[in-house]
């Protein structure tokens, strides 16, 4: 008759290790959040921008990335007088911002902003 001689077998062991490594890694990434969240809210894009809204430009004059931003932030480069999409154009007097996401674009009239 065979007799085991190893040490005692421990089904439950493993799916407890497993558990507690998935535990860990979800509370790493979760403190990381925390100590990376600066406080601001997250960036919103320039296609939501209605009249009224402030705008950053992140790119460059020939390139602009927009996004939408508070007036008295000093970073606001320009403010949506109004919403052009329907005509596609801009009077002359005002900077014209065009987005566009799929089958829908933005064009966005605007005046910069004199801090």
């Amino acid at each position: 008759m065979f007799t085991p001689t190893g040490p005692a077998r421990r089904p439950w062991l493993r799916p407890l290790i497993a558990l507690g490594i998935v535990t860990v890694v979800f509370a790493g990434l979760w403190i990381l959040s925390v100590v990376t969240d600066d406080g601001k809210p997250d960036a919103k894009v320039a296609r939501y921008a209605v009249s009224g809204d402030c705008l950053e430009n992140r790119g460059t004059h020939a390139k602009p990335v927009m996004f939408t931003i508070a007036c008295s932030d000093a970073k606001a480069d320009y403010k949506v007088r109004f919403s052009a999409t329907q005509y596609g154009k801009c009077p002359p007097e005002f900077d014209e911002y065009t987005e566009r996401g799929g089958t829908h674009y933005t064009t966005l009239c605007l005046t910069p902003v004199g801090h």
